[in-house]
């Protein structure tokens, strides 16, 4: 089978590489060694030319990633990056989408033949078969007993130290550990990156939406963001972007560290792979 190829662009010098591997070859940067003294974290999304990173589905009105930006191509490189994480992190809205059978897929690494060169990958640096999966949640409105089983790896339950008693225990019961990490019912970014360092996780993958991302942003804990530009203009009144809730005060700057094209194939449209890094010393 004709692997993909993409046109390096930055850094210099330009040329042709292929797809498959690309994000595997930044295990050194994801999976620092030794460790960092806090957790490395990590965000990968794919977006329209027009900032779209989900959209509200046209019969069940849920809020999906759209899928005329979905490819194959996109989906590889996700489940590279998750092949290296000890725990993805995620919100509450994927396990509801999950238990409804509406979820893009099972959380990554996905088992399917095509991948098992990335289980494989991760047997061979001493890693267990899957991440961890870690939710963000104020509302704890998601039926955990039916699902644990289908993940097939720990499952962490991030919400504040408001949270109803009850369903904590009910929570705990299933199987899922609880993580108290905030004041009131919300989850502190900081208060998470350290719960999970105890945890004694070191690579964090977030790809829970824009609420994960401006927990995580609020608090300086993104360290790397992946975003794959699907040159394609979706529009669409009720849609999510990278980011919601408050400005960030200051705004957290970016470096460019890495730049990929691919062509168009077929009818599909073209697309930009990125990789940005935090500036070092930002609040």
């Amino acid at each position: 089978m004709c692997r993909p190829e993409l046109v390096r662009l930055f850094p210099a010098p330009v040329q042709t590489v292929p797809l498959t591997g690309l994000y595997l070859g930044h295990a050194p940067t994801l999976r620092p060694s030794p460790p960092c003294l806090r957790p490395y974290v990590y965000s990968n999304f794919i977006m329209s030319l027009d900032g779209r990173i989900a959209l509200d589905h046209s019969k069940t009105g849920e809020r999906l990633v759209p899928e005329s930006i979905t490819n194959p191509n996109d989906w590889r490189l996700f489940q590279e990056l998750a092949a290296q994480a000890d725990a993805i992190v995620t919100s509450g809205r994927y396990l509801r989408q999950l238990a409804r059978g509406r979820a893009q897929d099972l959380p990554p690494v996905s088992t399917a033949a095509k991948y098992r060169d990335l289980i494989d990958w991760r047997r061979s640096h001493g890693l267990a078969a899957q991440p961890a999966i870690v939710v963000l949640s104020r509302r704890l409105d998601f039926p955990v007993a039916q699902i644990i089983g289908r993940l097939g790896r720990p499952l962490y339950i991030a919400t504040g130290t408001e949270a109803p008693p009850a369903e904590l225990r009910a929570l705990e019961a299933a199987g899922a550990e609880v993580l108290l990490t905030g004041i009131g019912q919300g989850v502190c970014g900081a208060a998470l990156v350290e719960a999970l360092s105890a945890c004694g996780f070191d690579s964090i993958y977030a790809i829970g939406g824009p609420g994960v991302l401006s927990t995580l942003l609020a608090a300086a804990a993104v360290d790397r963001l992946y975003l794959t530009h699907a040159h394609r203009l979706l529009g669409g009144e009720s849609f999510d972007t990278l980011l919601n809730g408050p400005r960030l005060c200051p705004p957290v700057d970016f470096t460019l560290s890495g730049l990929h094209y691919q062509e168009p194939l077929g009818v599909a449209c073209g697309q930009l792979f990125a990789v940005y890094d935090r500036v070092q010393g930002e609040n």
